[in-house]
């Protein structure tokens, strides 16, 4: 796996946006947000589709109790809807796995490359844990030897 997998719609990054010695670590850490930020909208998706399922699958249960005349009408159409609904949760679910280990797999290229070769510094310094207190700080996101929210 390369560095960038898809262009980033020609994006410029620039040094001072990031506390970053280099442009590629930019890129890599562009390429990573974008795809954590599109994890996290289609784990929203997920979420909304499953509380839609719950919702509609109360629906068939209690129509035939508040509506008895219209019964057969009603859970037709909400057993189609709730078909529709579940379809859409199982492509958003396998949407979110798939994104799920792209995300991890560019989370841990990241941190690799924060403990191996981030910055080009003879003698000890900040420049990790700088960068990393910024990502925390404006992203809300770690960068610690840990799993992602």
């Amino acid at each position: 796996m390369g560095i960038l997998s898809r262009p980033l719609l020609n994006q410029r990054v620039s040094h001072e946006e990031l506390p970053v010695p280099s442009a590629r670590m930019a890129l890599l850490f562009y390429e990573f947000l974008s795809r954590y930020t599109e994890w996290k909208n289609a784990k929203l998706q997920e979420t909304i589709g499953i509380i839609s399922i719950f919702f509609l699958g109360l629906c068939i249960f209690f129509i035939p109790l508040f509506l008895p005349h219209f019964r057969v009408i009603i859970i037709s159409a909400v057993l189609v809807l709730f078909c529709f609904v579940t379809r859409y949760y199982f492509i958003s679910n396998k949407r979110v796995n798939h994104l799920h280990v792209n995300v991890h797999i560019l989370h841990h290229h990241l941190i690799g490359k924060l403990e191996v070769g981030f910055c080009d510094h003879a003698e000890p310094c900040q420049c990790v844990e700088n960068f990393r207190t910024f990502v925390l700080k404006n992203y809300n996101i770690s960068l610690n030897k840990g799993s992602l929210r």
